[in-house]
């Protein structure tokens, strides 16, 4: 049997990384932290209407207020993906 060797384009080799690196740094951290903003304002917006039902409050109302407080789901479950996907790129060039 004849081995072959086969070589891959320079140009080919880059868009490979730049899409690696927007995968691991860009898309999947945008995809969970959507998870987190989905997460934070399904929270809040039960937990508002169980004081609408238990009669602490008249008017079931959310504000732009809630929106940026779950905002910060989003960049909290962000910067976790980014930071774990940081560590394992770490750990796998260490291995």
């Amino acid at each position: 049997m004849k081995g072959t060797v086969v070589s891959t384009s320079p140009a080919r080799v880059r868009g490979k990384n730049i899409y690696m690196f927007l995968s691991l740094y860009v898309f999947q951290p945008c995809k969970a932290g959507l998870y987190g903003f989905a997460a934070f304002f399904t929270v809040l917006i039960f937990t508002r209407g169980a004081t609408v039902l238990f009669g602490f409050v008249k008017n079931y109302n959310i504000d732009v207020d809630d929106v940026t407080f779950s905002l910060l789901g989003f960049v909290l479950v962000f910067l976790i993906k980014v930071l774990e996907n940081i560590k394992e790129r770490n750990k796998a060039k260490l291995s």
